[in-house]
C-alpha cells in the first residue's frame, strides 16, 4: 500500500468513527482536515471507500434515511451511499492511531495523525 493510500485510509476511518457519511461530505471533512495541499479526488476517494468495505470496516447504507431514498428514487437520482464505520473498522482504526514508530512522526502521516489526536487514550 503506498503512502498516500495508507493516510487516506486512516483519515477516512478516523472521520467515519466521529460519524456516518457519504462520499460528498467525507471528501469535503478529508480536504478541511487535512488541508488544502492535500487534497483527494473522487477517484482516489471512491476505490479507497471500495477497500475498505471489502475488508469489512466499513458498510454502505443508501440514503441516511429511507425518505432520502425515496426522495431520490421519485426524481429520478441515485440515492446517496452513507458509510458507517463496523466494530471491526473501529478496532482497526485503534490499532492505526496507537501505532508507533517513524510512520508516526514524518511529516507524510503527521498531520493526519495530528487531526485525530484527540480520538487517542489518555
Amino acid at each position: 500500500m503506498s503512502r498516500r493510500a495508507g493516510i487516506l485510509e486512516f483519515a477516512v476511518l478516523g472521520l467515519l468513527r466521529e460519524s456516518p457519511m457519504h462520499g460528498y461530505e467525507l471528501r469535503k471533512r478529508l480536504n478541511t482536515s487535512l488541508g488544502v495541499f492535500r487534497a483527494f479526488s473522487y477517484g482516489t476517494l471512491y476505490p479507497c471507500l471500495k477497500t475498505l468495505v471489502a475488508n469489512g470496516w466499513l458498510i454502505e447504507e443508501a440514503g441516511s434515511t429511507p425518505e432520502d431514498a425515496l426522495t431520490a428514487t421519485l426524481a429520478g437520482r441515485r440515492a446517496k451511499i452513507v458509510y458507517r464505520l463496523t466494530a471491526e473498522g473501529k478496532d482497526h482504526f485503534e490499532e492505526l492511531l496507537a501505532q508507533t514508530g517513524p510512520d508516526a512522526y514524518e511529516d507524510e502521516h503527521f498531520a493526519a495523525r495530528f487531526a485525530f489526536f484527540g480520538q487517542t487514550s489518555r
